[in-house]
Formats: C-alpha cells, structure tokens, sequence
C-alpha cells in the first residue's frame, strides 16, 4: 500500500498588524508591559475635513480633537507664501524644472544660467490680498540678478458678505501675456504651468487637508494621551499602557489616510532599561521647557511685562500637571524635575507678588 508524501507547510508569516497585534498578546499581562513607542507616517491623500470628522465618530475618538474648518484664506497664503508654489530651471532648458531644481541640489557639469519663478507679496487690505508672480534670472557666475517683476498677477477676493464662513474668498490668476509673450516659446510653456499649478494647489488646499495637517491630528492626539516624546525632534513617543486601546483606534484612523500612511504602538516591556530610557526622555524635556519658562519669567520682570504672569503660570501648571502624573504612572519620584519646579516656582512667585502689588 503506497503512502503520498504531504509537503511541509510553511510557518504563517505575519506582517504589519499582525505583528502588531500578536506581540500585543503576548504582553496581556499588564504588569509586563510599560507602554507603547508610537511611531507614525502620514502621506498626502484625499481626505476632507468631514471624512475626518464622520471617522472620529466611527470610531469614537474624541472629536474636540478634530481640526477647524478649511479656510480659504489660509489655502491662498500657504500656495503664494515663501513654501508655495515656486520653480527653478536653466534657460536654456526651461522644462528640467523639479524638487531638485528647486532646492538648488541638482548636479551641473558646468554652471549655467537659471530662472526662478516665485510669488511676492504687493498689497492687502480688507477687501483683497494681491500678489504678484516674479520671475528672477541668476547670470552663470551666480553673481548678477534680474527681474520681471509681474509676470501674472495672484489676487485673493475676501468673501466680507453676511454670513460667509470665516476666511471665505476666491483666487483668480491673471498671466500678464504681453509679459510672458517676450519669453521664448519652451519658457512661456513653463510659466503658464506654474500659474495652473497654482490654481490646482489652491483649490486642493481648500478642499483636502495636506499630509502636514494630518500628521498635526496624529501628534496633538498622541500627546493628548500625556506622551512622553523621546526623540527630542519629534515623530516619536511613548505612551502608557492605559491608552493601548486608543493607540489600536488611532492606527485604524491613520490607515484611512491614504496609501503609504500608518502608525505603529510597538509594546514595551516593563524592564528597568526601558523604564530609565522613558525617565530621561521626560526629565529632559522638562527641563528644556522649566529652562525657557524661567527665562521667559526673568525677561518679564526686566521688562515689567506683569501681563505675562497669567501664561506664564499656565505653562508652569502644566509641567506640574506632567510631572505629576508621569511620577505615578512610572513609579518614580522624578526628584530632578521636582527640584527644578520648585525653583520656577519661586521665580514665578516673585513676577506674581510684583504684579500684584502694582494691581494695588
């Protein structure tokens, strides 16, 4: 009687989520787990302001936490701003236009004459914002500049009628053609699409929140959850084992961003290196803001600016407030941290004394 051979079968690989979640399991028992490092990457989609909102519900997050509006007026400052819309390109080759282009990193054998199409501000006031699209020629030797100083002309109209939502308005773009008309015919290609780029960026802006703005939700409901950042950059924080199930919610909602999008809660374990690393992350940015408070509270007193004593002791009261939690949730005393308070708070004390005794 003949058997047949069955193969192998191969162990299940898991990625992504499932690694995610299968270490989560791992670490149930609470006791072994500090926290979660949070990590995140967001990529610009198509997501408007009521799809956020309509998902916060979904998944009953907090929705104090949702961005404003949309406003137009911020769309038209952020496309003709200092990081809007702006291109590069050699003369003699107007269409090698491009991110490295722009940033001046583009390799050259040999250096060549370049033009910058850029927007400057002209006049606003409270019927209009006007700016004009210039466009600057650097010479060979990067030692000469020209300009055509209104190659197109961007205007935002202010919506000021009764009832319009606050920073409502129109762009129109206006090609100054006899301008543009004395360009060769490839640069003349060249300007008329960064004027339509202009145009499809704005309306963009008004209608989708940028992957900046996303990653802004991301961050501000991360450190909602009182984390501690431990890269002193940003991107990265830890967060109590309490919020584990927020963290999970907070995933789902950054996956509906778009492709490429995703935030990872990577357990950690409760073991005295990860707890110290944790501990110095947060006596350290403590520190970095108890220092710029007292020399905030120092330059008022010099100033008699009394009037900054009320901010001033908001900031204090929320370093307290950190402290004070993170102390119970680590189990440790934060001693240095304390110490310093206590220091700022007398100097606090002292503004405040000055204030009011001026009151009198």
């Amino acid at each position: 009687m003949s058997t047949q051979s069955v193969p192998p079968q191969r162990p299940e690989v898991k990625t992504g989520d499932a690694v995610f979640d299968s270490y989560n399991e791992s670490m149930s028992d609470e006791t072994l787990l500090l926290g979660h490092m949070v990590l995140y990457s967001v990529f610009d989609g198509h997501v408007t302001r009521d799809d956020l909102a309509r998902w916060f519900r979904e998944l009953d997050l907090d929705e104090d936490l949702v961005p404003p509006p949309l406003r137009n007026v911020d769309a038209f400052e952020r496309v003709t701003g200092p990081d809007g819309v702006r291109v590069t390109y050699p003369l003699d080759d107007p269409a090698a236009t491009g991110p490295a282009s722009r940033s001046g990193r583009r390799r050259r054998k040999e250096l060549e004459a370049t033009a910058t199409l850029m927007v400057r501000p002209v006049r606003r006031d409270g019927g209009h914002i006007v700016r004009h699209v210039v466009r600057e020629v650097r010479d060979e030797e990067r030692s000469n500049l020209k300009y055509d100083t209104r190659i197109g002309v961007c205007t935002f109209h202010r919506d000021n009628s009764e009832g319009s939502a606050e920073g409502a308005g129109t762009l129109t773009v206006e090609p100054n053609h006899a301008a543009i008309a004395k360009l060769p015919e490839a640069e003349q290609t060249t300007v008329h699409r960064m004027l339509e780029a202009l145009q499809d960026s704005y309306r963009h802006r008004c209608t989708y929140l940028t992957s900046d703005k996303l990653r802004s939700v991301v961050r501000r409901y991360v450190e909602h959850l009182s984390a501690i950042r431990v890269r002193p950059t940003g991107g990265v924080y830890f967060v109590h084992r309490q919020h584990a199930q927020t963290l999970r919610t907070l995933r789902d909602l950054v996956g509906r961003f778009g492709q490429g999008s995703h935030l990872v809660a990577v357990p950690l374990p409760d073991q005295d290196e990860m707890r110290e690393m944790i501990i110095n992350a947060f006596t350290t940015k403590a520190k970095d803001e108890l220092d710029q408070l007292a020399r905030d509270i120092a330059a008022a007193q010099h100033s008699n600016r009394h009037d900054d004593a009320a901010k001033l002791y908001e900031r204090f009261t929320a370093v307290q407030q950190a402290t004070n939690e993170h102390s119970e949730l680590l189990s440790n005393s934060l001693d240095d941290t304390r110490a310093a308070l206590q220091l700022v708070k007398v100097q606090l004390g002292g503004l405040l004394a000055t204030a009011g005794s001026d009151d009198e």
